[in-house]
C-alpha cells in the first residue's frame, strides 16, 4: 500500500513538472496568433513583435497586423476582395514596406499579387523595379514616395486608436 502512495506522489510531481515546462516562455496576457499559431507576447513584453518594440527595430508585418486589427481592416479595403492582410504580408521584412506595396498597387491599379511576385526581396528597391515592369509609363520613384507617405500615415492613424 505504501508503494501505491509513492507511485501516485511521483506521478503527481511528474505531471506538475510537465505542465510547468509547457508554460515556459508564455506570459500572462499572451494570445495566439491566428495565422502562425505562435503565442504573441503580452502587453508588458518587450521584444520583436510586442507592442513595446522599439520603433527603429525591424518588425515582422504579420506580427504587427496581429496586434493592430485597425490597420489590418484598413488594408482589407485596399487589397483584392477576400485577401487576408496577414497572409499577404508574408515575405516582407517590415510593416511599412508591406503597406507601401499595398498602397502602390492600389494607386497604380495593378494587382497586388503581381506586384508582390515581382518584388523578390520586399524592399523599396525591389518595389521600384516591380513598378517599372508592371507600369513602364509610371515614375517609380514618385510612386514609391507617394505610397511610402500613405503607408506612414496609415500606420500612424492605426496606432492612435
Amino acid at each position: 500500500m505504501n508503494i501505491n502512495k509513492i507511485l501516485i506522489a511521483v506521478l503527481a510531481v511528474s505531471l506538475a513538472g510537465i505542465a510547468a515546462v509547457g508554460q515556459i516562455g508564455q506570459r500572462s496576457g499572451s494570445r495566439r496568433d491566428t495565422v502562425s499559431g505562435r503565442t504573441a507576447p503580452g502587453v508588458g513584453a518587450v521584444g520583436n513583435g510586442s507592442p513595446n518594440w522599439n520603433e527603429s527595430n525591424k518588425r515582422n508585418p504579420n506580427a504587427e497586423l496581429a496586434f493592430n486589427e485597425k490597420l489590418a481592416d484598413k488594408l482589407k479595403t485596399l487589397l483584392p476582395e477576400g485577401t487576408d492582410p496577414h497572409s499577404a504580408s508574408k515575405g516582407f521584412g517590415e510593416l511599412k514596406e508591406f503597406v507601401a506595396a499595398v498602397r502602390a498597387a492600389n494607386n497604380l491599379n495593378v494587382p497586388f499579387s503581381d506586384l508582390k511576385r515581382k518584388m523578390a526581396g520586399g524592399s523599396a528597391k525591389e518595389l521600384q523595379k516591380a513598378i517599372h515592369e508592371l507600369k513602364p509609363d509610371a515614375d517609380p520613384k514618385a510612386e514609391i514616395k507617394k505610397a511610402s507617405e500613405q503607408a506612414k500615415q496609415d500606420i500612424k492613424e492605426a496606432k492612435q486608436s
